[in-house]
């Protein structure tokens, strides 16, 4: 019957809402990552997307549950606050896999993500990459802005990295863009919550079953697709791009 009244399903995008300045950030961002590409094709490649994410036991809001049947794509938006406590898991993501996982204990600050960083995190990159070829890349995050966490990736990685205030600065409010956001955690999220786990160690569990599942061509496929989706930003003035995909 739906396809009889000419009706198509449509689903909205939970995003943030940008203020005044955003969208010249997010075109000025854009412009510099696709000269980074047309000075060396493989720059895509050489990035190590980085988040963390919380997991609750009781699941989390499924966009995919909530369909309209319309007949044209309304490019509907919906804009919501994000703010779920849970299991805290860091995860990083490049061309030729995943980084990771590592748990966050507490609330995450500027001083345990240093700690992670040191500890945890930059052993891992440097176990299957070398950092002097890559681009660490995280959100404007509060933790991330700690001025001893810029100072560490300044010295750790000197001129490459991605984030707020960084040498490449990141536009805030830009999920979108973001590649753990639109790709990593939904896919796993999406998994985790399927399994229906019980308490928080099967929660854990589900986490590192569903992200040690997650094919490495699945990843190159989404790194790479990152420079075609800034380009549409540049298009759309930077708006939001989610809806227009």
């Amino acid at each position: 019957m739906m396809k009889e009244l000419g009706l198509k399903p449509y689903r909205p995008q939970l995003l943030y809402a940008l203020s005044d300045d955003d969208s010249d950030r997010r075109c000025e961002f854009a412009d510099i990552f696709l000269k980074l590409v047309a000075e060396d094709s493989s720059f895509p490649d050489r990035i190590v997307w980085t988040d963390e994410a919380t997991f609750k036991l009781n699941g989390h809001v499924n966009r995919h549950n909530c369909v309209y049947y319309i007949t044209e794509n309304p490019h509907i938006v919906i804009i919501q606050q994000i703010n779920a406590p849970g299991i805290i898991v860091w995860a990083g993501i490049w061309a030729g896999g995943l980084i990771g996982l590592f748990f966050f204990r507490d609330t995450l600050t500027g001083r345990s993500y240093l700690e992670m960083l040191n500890e945890e995190i930059v052993p891992a990159i440097e176990y299957r990459l070398n950092l002097v070829d890559i681009f660490y890349m995280h959100d404007g995050a509060p933790a991330h802005y700690d001025q001893s966490v810029r100072h560490f990736l300044d010295k750790t990685f000197p001129d490459q990295w991605i984030g707020r205030r960084g040498p490449i600065d990141w536009p805030a409010r830009s999920l979108d863009l973001t590649l753990t956001d639109f790709f990593l955690w939904g896919v796993i999220k999406d998994r985790v919550y399927a399994t229906k786990p019980r308490n928080l160690q099967a929660l854990k569990d589900a986490i590192i079953t569903e992200m040690g599942r997650l094919p490495m061509e699945l990843c190159q496929k989404a790194c790479q697709s990152v420079p075609k989706k800034l380009q549409l930003c540049k298009d759309l003035e930077g708006e939001h791009i989610e809806q227009f995909l």
